[in-house]
């Protein structure tokens, strides 16, 4: 069973009640990173701008858990909206290979408002923070720059594990080092587009 952004309280009252009816079911959280119930979360995705504890994220990996990140209309940036810096969807990737995490979560793929196609604005959610492809197999900028972080990160991970097979220390430990540069605070020093383009 899953939750999106559930109050702490309401989480621990939660979990009593689910382990008193089945002790083994999987709970998954979408939220912010709480020591409290981090245990019993087999799936637990923050929200960017909190980080896991070194030994948590190791220990959650030594158990198969999972350990993800995501954005949503909360973070200026980096993000996927309609006036976001398209660069900032590939960003995404090379951080979720920086922050160590297992994947990346966004809430939303085609959660269309009235008139997608001319209007992307809903509510007071920042435009474009509903979708990310269009009505009639129509893509967008977005996504497809989404898709090239999520490359960049595959081929990243395939020269990982190509390095450390081989004992090529010196290429590893250069790669590991471009990696640890996507941090919000370079993303705000530099800009998505220049990260990207000097790590490719």
């Amino acid at each position: 069973i899953a939750m999106d952004e559930r109050p702490l309280e309401s989480m621990i009252e939660t979990i009593k009640l689910i382990r008193s009816v089945e002790p083994e079911f999987k709970i998954s959280l979408a939220g912010r990173y709480h020591p409290e119930i981090e245990k019993e979360l087999y799936n637990l995705c923050i929200a960017f701008g909190y980080q896991y504890p070194g030994e948590v994220k190791a220990d959650r990996e030594k158990a198969g858990k999972i350990s993800t990140v995501y954005t949503c209309c909360a973070e200026a940036r980096p993000n996927t909206f309609t006036f976001s810096p398209p660069a900032e969807a590939a960003w995404i990737g090379w951080h979720v290979m920086a922050g160590n995490y297992d994947g990346y979560l966004r809430w939303s793929y085609n959660s269309w408002t009235i008139d997608p196609l001319r209007d992307s604005r809903f509510r007071t959610w920042a435009a474009g923070d509903c979708y990310l492809v269009y009505p009639g197999v129509r893509s967008s900028i977005r996504m497809e720059r989404l898709i090239e972080g999520i490359q960049d990160y595959e081929k990243c991970r395939i020269l990982k594990e190509e390095f450390t097979q081989k004992g090529e220390k010196a290429k590893l430990d250069k790669l590991n080092e471009l990696i640890s540069r996507f941090t919000t605070e370079e993303l705000v020093k530099q800009g998505a587009n220049k990260m990207v383009e000097n790590a490719r």
